[in-house]
């Protein structure tokens, strides 16, 4: 996505952030019964005020075991690229303590 799209979409009051990526992991999402209702991809970044939050995006419904995961989603960014994270939501985090807040996000694209 190109810097001034990124720009205008977020002065139209979609939520984006530019943050630069760091790392990549997937984990299972399991119910109260402890059954794996899918996977997700949780995004590790940096944003330009020192935060480290990770974004979390969903595997297709079709992908339902992280060693699948791992063969039909793989990541595609480098390390320190820049990313448009488009977010949905951003709550407190409590698995993963390090960083503190999560972000759901609608789409992850590379910043051109």
């Amino acid at each position: 996505m190109k810097q001034q799209i990124a720009v205008e979409q977020f002065l139209a009051g979609r939520r984006v952030v530019l943050a630069k990526f760091v790392a990549h992991r997937h984990k299972e999402v399991q119910n109260k019964a402890k059954k794996v209702v899918g996977i997700v991809n949780l995004y590790e970044v940096q944003c330009a005020d020192g935060k480290a939050p990770t974004v979390q995006t969903w595997c297709p419904r079709s992908v339902q075991t992280v060693e699948q995961a791992a063969k039909e989603c793989s990541c595609t960014f480098k390390e320190g690229q820049k990313l448009v994270v488009e977010f949905d939501l951003m709550e407190p985090n409590g698995f993963d303590a390090k960083n503190g807040v999560i972000i759901r996000a609608g789409s992850v694209l590379p910043l051109e």
